[in-house]
């Protein structure tokens, strides 16, 4: 099954098709538009999971049931987009008997024969981005395909702009920026047809969006290889944000999302190359997740779950994993009774001091100066009596932050001392280091104080 909605009803009036709702007026004659031929096969078709459907459009069923239904919009036909039989009386089943239709409202109709087409025609004034969304009927062996034209005025030809053939059961979603015209949209039946329950389809202009659009569907996903860090908008409901991600080998990534359009919720979801869902992030989340990718391609889909704010930028960071190559040690705690928390001076340099067990904070990064996060790290030193060697292991977190800690050191043999007011204090300088993969990282600390025991002095 579909999943529902994941909106509230639309604020969206919807037309359903019939004489009664189609207006009549004066017939404008116009040359004959030929036939234009509707096939996906210059499209790799791809039949999408539930998990990418989404049902934006709410159907009114009081609407429905109302015997004389309101109409959505008043729509002229004293308008360039008048044809030769603009009723729908006649099957609009070709360009040259398409229904007029505007945008920012949401229409409903229905195939009722194999290889059917269903044609609507609207006009812009303006030049922006056009989004046209179908929901299609729920039915696994119905596949309707998506096509948008635009009428070249001077050869009265229709010239193919974009078109979306996903699978059966799936709907459909394109974008084209695109000059002020006439257009034309066509819904065919590439399989199976209902005459009965009707698909859904709405067009929305928007006057602004991002550099990357039109990048609404799969086939118009943006490339990129080994990371992606993003800075786009939502320009409408129907928005689709599509990006393709090319793993050349192995590796682990941090995924980060943020969105700073207020009152709105958007989520980025991550498909393998079978449009297999594997992951989703939810928007300022306050926490990075990390992920490892085998090598291959994948896709990531940003969209709106509500509201949307053309003008307000959401940032999405997919960052790849890089070794690191130096640590900075910002913190480490011990026993209380030795002033834990501080760097000292017994006269040999600030160093950190503990005594029988040790936590070490600190931060590694890569040769970029980035955080290495999920890097997997060694923090040892070694204690002067026989040599011993103590060592913890941990891996970075998303930010590149780690944390060790050692119980049970032995004591210290207090090589060297140092008076310190009434007291003098003996103990060792043992070196410390940090590792990845055995590989030693440069580090802000290189050795502790291992403190031994204090003499009162007086």
């Amino acid at each position: 099954m579909r999943k529902g909605s994941l909106f509230g009803p639309l604020m969206l009036s919807i037309a359903l098709l019939g004489s009664v709702l189609w207006p009549h007026g004066p017939i404008t004659a116009s040359p004959s538009i030929p036939q234009a031929a509707l096939n996906a096969t210059s499209l790799e078709q791809h039949a999408v999971p539930d998990h990418l459907q989404q049902d934006k459009l709410q159907l009114q069923h009081a609407q429905q049931a109302s015997s004389t239904p309101t109409k959505a919009s008043t729509l002229t036909t004293e308008s360039p987009l008048a044809t030769t039989n603009p009723t729908p009386s006649a099957i609009h089943n070709n360009p040259n008997t398409a229904i007029p239709v505007v945008t920012s409202v949401v229409y409903s109709d229905t195939i009722a024969e194999a290889n059917g087409q269903r044609w609507y025609t609207f006009q812009t004034t303006n030049p922006g981005k056009l989004t046209v969304y179908l929901q299609t009927v729920q039915n696994a062996s119905i596949d309707y395909n998506l096509h948008l034209f635009r009428l070249d005025t001077t050869t009265y030809n229709l010239v193919e702009q974009e078109i979306s053939s996903y699978g059966p059961n799936t709907n459909e979603l394109l974008s084209r920026i695109a000059p002020a015209g006439i257009y034309y949209v066509a819904v065919n039946a590439q399989a199976g047809f209902d005459a009965v329950n009707p698909y859904l389809f709405t067009i929305q202009e928007s006057p602004v969006y991002d550099s990357a659009e039109p990048d609404d569907n799969i086939w118009k996903a943006k490339p990129l290889t080994n990371g992606i860090h993003v800075n786009q908008t939502i320009d409408n409901l129907f928005d689709e944000d599509w990006i393709k991600l090319t793993v050349t080998a192995q590796k682990s990534f941090r995924l980060k999302f943020n969105n700073t359009a207020p009152n709105t919720n958007y989520q980025a979801q991550i498909f393998n190359q079978n449009l297999q869902s594997i992951g989703t992030i939810n928007q300022n989340t306050n926490q990075d997740l990390i992920a490892n990718f085998a090598a291959g391609t994948y896709y990531v889909r940003v969209q709106s779950l509500s509201g949307f704010d053309a003008t307000k930028t959401y940032n999405l960071a997919i960052t790849e994993f890089k070794a690191p190559t130096k640590v900075t040690i910002s913190h480490v705690s011990t026993i209380s009774d030795i002033n834990a928390g501080q760097r000292i001076n017994y006269g040999y340099g600030l160093k950190w001091r503990f005594k029988n067990s040790i936590t070490i904070s600190g931060t590694a990064y890569d040769a970029s100066g980035a955080p290495a996060f999920n890097a997997p790290i060694t923090v040892a030193f070694q204690t002067v009596i026989n040599n011993k060697v103590y060592q913890a292991s941990t891996n970075t977190g998303p930010s590149g932050a780690f944390t060790v800690t050692i119980n049970g050191v032995q004591p210290a043999a207090g090589q060297y001392s140092s008076p310190v007011t009434v007291s003098t204090h003996y103990f060792d300088i043992i070196p410390l280091g940090v590792y990845y993969n055995g590989n030693s990282l440069s580090s802000n600390d290189t050795s502790l104080y291992h403190w031994a025991y204090s003499i009162w002095t007086g």
